[in-house]
């Protein structure tokens, strides 16, 4: 049976004031000493994939310097010894490396799950440390699990409507596209407009073969939509205004429209009630 360790409270270490606010600075008691084991990476950390060089590097320089920042952990529930990381992962993975057998925590157990997924996910985009894929999981995660609208994460992360509207986009993607821009062989920009096509893994080919660029991509599927498409199919405007009206509303649009009668309708889906009630009060007004 694994004997317990216990926690040892030290001085508080500093730079935590733009992630948690100045308040954290007034709980030196709650920053200790924690060992290793004792701490797991938090289920909302959008970080999946930590680059082995970085890593190393980061636990040469713990070796030598110690750690500087503390990591933030929040309590377990209905555990007297584990912690979930709120922020720190990858100084928690160096020390791991470096068989550092403590590290220093700050404990927040004032802050519900809510929070703690978006904290941790501006932490990461704030350092530019999420590749696209895990970025637009993040925000799915916001999106679905704690009911935020895009506007409220676009407030949340300082970053535009439109933005989180396409970045989301790109889990429509195949598996293969995606593994490209993790692996960076392609970029957002030439695979963003396969995004809702059929036949998106043969085009990727195509596009690392001739090595195009995000334009000529664009050209590329416009040509192949002119070539498939039927008089029923629907208008590239059509599929143009859906797009914009996705980006401004950040819900997924469908609109049907009969050119010959000159009627149609607009469809929005709404995830969540929160999604729901934000169209109504922009109709209202």
């Amino acid at each position: 049976m694994k004997q317990k360790k216990k926690t040892k409270t030290i001085g508080l270490g500093s730079g935590l004031s733009s992630l948690l606010g100045e308040e954290v600075e007034k709980k030196s008691e709650n920053l200790k000493m924690i060992p290793i084991e004792f701490i797991k990476p938090g289920p909302w950390q959008p970080r999946k994939i930590f680059d082995k060089i970085e890593l190393e590097s980061l636990s040469s320089s713990i070796k030598n310097q110690g750690i500087i920042q503390p990591v933030i952990l929040k309590p377990v529930k209905n555990s007297n010894d584990e912690y979930f990381l709120i922020a720190g992962e990858r100084r928690w993975r160096a020390c791991q490396l470096a068989k550092i057998h403590e590290i220093p925590a700050i404990i927040r157990d004032d802050i519900d799950d809510q929070k703690v997924a978006e904290l941790s996910l501006v932490e990461n985009i704030q350092r530019s440390e999420l590749n696209p894929i895990e970025e637009a999981e993040g925000y799915q995660t916001l999106l679905k699990k704690f009911n935020y609208t895009q506007e409220d994460i676009s407030k949340a992360v300082g970053k535009s409507r439109s933005y989180i509207a396409n970045i989301l986009r790109l889990l429509n993607l195949t598996d293969m596209a995606k593994k490209y821009l993790l692996q960076k062989k392609l970029t957002i920009g030439q695979v963003r407009p396969l995004i809702g096509h059929e036949d998106i893994d043969f085009f990727l080919e195509i596009i690392k073969q001739k090595n195009l660029t995000s334009r000529q991509v664009e050209k590329l599927i416009k040509k192949e939509y002119k070539k498939s498409s039927k008089p029923s199919n629907k208008n590239i405007d059509i599929i143009n205004l859906e797009n914009e009206l996705t980006e401004i509303t950040g819900l997924k649009v469908n609109v049907n429209f009969d050119f010959f009668k000159q009627n149609g309708n607009i469809k929005l889906e709404c995830n969540n009630l929160k999604q729901f009630n934000y169209i109504i009060e922009k109709i209202k007004t």
